[in-house]
Parts: C-alpha cells; structure tokens; sequence
C-alpha cells in the first residue's frame, strides 16, 4: 500500500512540474531541423527561437554559392541585420503608440489634419534607419547542403542605448513637434515618451 501511495504521489508531483513549464522552454526542446536538410537538426535559433541572453535577434540566410563563403557571410549578415531593423521599428513604434494613445490627431502647417499615428510612423521609420547600431555576430552555422545561417543580435544593454536613442531622436525631431500647436499636449507627450526609457 505504501509503495503504491508513493509512486502515485510521485507521478503527481511530475506531472504538476510539467504544467510550469514555459512556453520558451518547450520550444527549447523541440527539434529544429534545417528547412532543405529534414533529416539534420539544426540550431534552435534557425528556427527563429531565440536565446534569452539578448536584447534583439534575428537569423539571415544565405543559399549556397560559387562566390564563396564570404560573399555569403556578408547576404546573411545583411539579412538578419533588415530583420532587426524591421523588429525594432515595430517595437518602438508599438512602444510609441502605447505611450501616445490618448492623441488621436495633429493640425499641420497649412491647416490640415492628420492622425498622430501616421506621423509617428514616418518618424519612427527615420530615426530608427539612422539609429540603429552594435548589432554583431552571434554565430554562423553551414547547413549539410552548404546553405549559410547566421545568427545577428544585440545584447541588452545594446539594445537598450539603441531604445534610448531611438526615443532620444523622436523627442528631438522638431518637424514632429511643430505639428503641435497645444503646448500641454506637447509636454505630455514629451513626458511618456522619456518614460518609455525607464521600462
């Protein structure tokens, strides 16, 4: 009876560890395979799961050349590096939006009027083109049939200084801020937008 009441307790006790586990954690254990090479796994990070330790990531790829290596290392690079670049302009401008909600709409010079979104997102996209920078190599890896894949990031504290620029620069861009003609909302807005450093 007792070894009974033990190994049912100890099925309960597992079982109820297996409920904690995290989303990324199951995604950790399952197996990446290369997309042309089925039968090989591949790196978690291939399949877009992304090790924690970062600030942003992204994977580039690079199909197999004749130019060589190189050539192929600086496609992967370059694609991973677009990929970032798109991650962190939909971060910020989800960030600027959320800090921005309650201004719906701006008068422009000629008395036009605009929504605050559609000028946010014209803003966002330059300052984050000129801002972002420190992304580096993580590790590359050869697939079996000779693809190249790369794994691009930040690490947080890079991140961060890149969010403190990004945040910096929209705060800066005085063509976003003529378009204000309440001074108040002006100010708030400026407010929530150096709150965003400190999340």
């Amino acid at each position: 009876m007792k070894m009974r009441l033990t190994l049912g307790l100890s099925a309960l006790v597992l079982a109820g560890c297996q409920t904690t586990q995290t989303t990324a954690d199951a995604q950790h254990y399952q197996q990446c395979k290369y997309p042309k090479a089925q039968s090989t796994e591949a790196p978690a990070w291939v399949c877009d799961v992304m090790p924690n330790d970062l600030g942003i990531a992204a994977k580039g790829y690079a199909q197999k050349s004749i130019a060589g290596l190189s050539m192929m290392r600086q496609i992967a690079i370059n694609d991973a590096r677009a990929n970032i670049a798109q991650q962190f302009e939909a971060r910020v401008q989800r960030m600027f939006e959320q800090a921005t909600s309650g201004t719906q709409s701006v008068s422009t010079d000629n008395g036009q009027t605009e929504t605050f979104k559609t000028t946010l997102q014209s803003a966002t996209k330059t300052i984050v083109d000129r801002t972002l920078t420190n992304s580096r190599l993580i590790v590359s890896q050869v697939s079996p049939n000779g693809d190249l894949y790369v794994l691009v990031g930040m690490d947080k504290p890079t991140y961060q200084a890149n969010l403190n620029q990004a945040i910096d620069g929209i705060n800066q861009d005085t063509s976003l801020w003529k378009k204000f003609n309440d001074k108040k909302a002006e100010s708030e807005l400026k407010q929530s937008l150096n709150d965003l450093k400190n999340l």
